[in-house]
Order: structure tokens, then C-alpha cells, then sequence
């Protein structure tokens, strides 16, 4: 089992939302994902929850304790 991270910050833009299908294409099923974007962007996560729906992953999503960061976890639903 892997553990990928992303650091999408300062802001997500489609290149990271590309870099995100990409990572998500090449991951294995038992493989976590974490991606990190600034808690005032929080709004732009949504095209990166959508990836992972689409692609079949649950997530979570975590706020930092200084409040400046989220953090989406991600991994494949188990079928």
C-alpha cells in the first residue's frame, strides 16, 4: 500500500485537476491519496471530489488544526 500526496496550494487550477486524473488513473487498490489545499479555497475542491466519485473512491475531508489547510483522503471503494 502506497501513501500519495498532493499539495495543491496555493490554488487548484486545472493543471492540478489533471495531475490529480493522472495520479488517481495510476494508483493501486490499496493505495491512499491525500491532497492539501488552502482552507480559504475550499470551494475549489469540487472538481477534485468529483474526480474521485467518478473514478470510485470514498474520501474524507479533514481540517487542520491551524484552520489554514484541508485535507481530502482519499482511497477505491472496496467492491
Amino acid at each position: 500500500m502506497d501513501k500519495i500526496t498532493m499539495n495543491l496550494q496555493p490554488d487548484v487550477d486545472d493543471y492540478d485537476v489533471h495531475r490529480v486524473q493522472q495520479a488517481i488513473h495510476d494508483m493501486d487498490h490499496s493505495d491512499e491519496l491525500t491532497i492539501t489545499i488552502e482552507a480559504a479555497d475550499a470551494h475549489e475542491a469540487d472538481p477534485i471530489i468529483n474526480l474521485l466519485k467518478e473514478y470510485g473512491f470514498d474520501h474524507q475531508i479533514k481540517g487542520s488544526q491551524d484552520g489554514k489547510s484541508i485535507y481530502i483522503n482519499a482511497r477505491r471503494k472496496l467492491h
